[in-house]
């Protein structure tokens, strides 16, 4: 009887394990090497993802990576006003002032007003570009960066707006510092992007216009498209057109003007020492341009000149407006104003020309720094400019101005520029005789 019990609880009990659902059972615990493959696959392609991402994004970041940089202003003539970011006040700047950064504001707003804005470089005072500016002019500085490592091949980089007013530009960094200088230029008409060269820009609430002394410059409008300008060109932007072909620049008599080719022949050296070590004049890159040097550190007291002559030779009969435009940096003088004579300064403007009537005659404008200490010293043609500094001139009209005096010139012979004295140092650059 128990046996027949038993037999019938182990009947049920099969029966009921018969009837339970089976368990499933996992796919990767099915096939654990192809679940083994997948991972290992995938490892593998994460690790080669990395391998190349990371040293790429390290590369990129190198490379790209730019902090802010600060540049000077230097106030020549008047006073500068500098608004340090969006609603802050103005700050008279009446002397050199290196902490314009980004944000900042410049405005030149008095009468006979100029300075510059100096873009420094990595090297020990080494000016890599810089700005003009002129009366009326408006210059915000929007970007102004540099590469975080020294390693990038990357240039210094400023975006710059210029509202209104005239202002001259100039990015010739190449033999200052091994990374070049890219400068935009942002005006209410477009954008102008600057290669390394010189420029002129000026800008009223209607019209922008730029001249291209040297380098190349693309002109972009925001509706119209781009142009490129070159050389000796110019071109112009209105809000709803621009000048869609490059017109030639105002033409001037002098040839290597701004000193960037590499031969002097254009000019003629001339120097006046009589046994005494005399001075002399070379070419070379500072300040972010092309300029020429007339130095001279000797015995004291002792009169000697060294020059630069170009040879012209071109009538201009056919002109109503002839003008002169140059550069000018004084360094040292040891001789107080321009001598008793008025004719000895560190740097002096001349030129030769035949008037109407057959007659060769002079005319000159000089540059001095120090004061005559001599009371009956006068100085006679010539301006007492500040010292380190840029300062441009520009001659009124001289067919106008000597056409009053009853010599109206005829011919252009020659251009002269020159430092005389004692010891002198001094620099002229973007010499221009524009005729028109």
């Amino acid at each position: 009887m128990s046996s027949e019990i038993s037999n019938l609880a182990r009947n049920d009990m099969n029966k009921s394990l018969s009837t339970y659902p089976t368990e499933r059972i996992a796919k990767w615990r099915q096939n654990p090497e192809r679940l083994a493959w997948v991972i290992l696959l995938s490892s593998f392609a994460v690790f080669v993802v990395l391998a190349i991402t990371i040293p790429f994004s390290i590369r990129y970041f190198m490379r790209y990576a730019t902090v802010s940089q600060e540049a000077r202003l230097e106030p020549t003539l008047g006073t500068m006003h500098l608004y340090s970011g969006p609603g802050a006040d103005a700050v008279a700047v009446n002397s050199v002032d290196d902490g314009v950064g980004e944000g900042s504001r410049i405005v030149a707003a008095e009468e006979s007003t100029q300075g510059s804005l100096a873009f420094i470089g990595d090297v020990p005072n080494s000016v890599l570009g810089s700005v003009q500016l002129y009366t009326g002019a408006e210059l915000e500085v929007l970007r102004l960066r540099r590469p975080l490592f020294a390693s990038s091949p990357e240039p210094y980089y400023a975006r710059l707006r210029l509202d209104k007013g005239q202002a001259r530009i100039f990015s010739n960094s190449e033999e200052i510092d091994t990374r070049p200088l890219r400068v935009d230029l942002e005006t209410p008409h477009g954008v102008i992007a600057l290669d390394a060269g010189s420029y002129q820009v000026s800008v009223n609430d209607d019209q922008t216009d730029i001249t291209v002394r040297s380098g190349r410059a693309v002109l972009s409008h925001s509706d119209k498209g781009q142009i490129t300008i070159n050389a000796e060109q110019s071109a112009w932007m209105r809000a709803a057109d621009f000048s869609h072909e490059p017109q030639p620049a105002a033409r001037s008599l002098l040839r290597n003007g701004d000193f960037s080719e590499p031969e002097f022949d254009a000019w003629q050296t001339d120097i006046i020492a009589k046994d005494v070590i005399p001075g002399f004049v070379k070419v070379n890159e500072g300040d972010g341009r092309w300029v020429a040097m007339f130095f001279r550190d000797g015995e004291d007291n002792v009169p000697t000149e060294v020059g630069i002559t170009q040879i012209v030779e071109k009538d201009v009969n056919v002109y109503d407006h002839l003008s002169i435009q140059l550069d000018v940096k004084l360094l040292h003088q040891s001789l107080p104003g321009a001598g008793y004579l008025s004719t000895e300064f560190p740097l002096r403007v001349e030129i030769t020309y035949t008037d109407i009537y057959g007659k060769v005659l002079t005319w000159g404008h000089g540059f001095y720094y120090r004061d005559p200490e001599n009371a009956n010293w006068q100085i006679i043609d010539g301006e007492k400019i500040p010292p380190f500094l840029w300062y441009t001139y520009q001659s009124p009209n001289l067919i106008e101005l000597l056409a009053n005096n009853g010599t109206r010139p005829a011919r252009i012979n020659s251009v002269k520029i020159y430092a005389s004295g004692w010891n002198y140092q001094s620099m002229v650059s973007e010499v221009y005789l524009v005729a028109k």
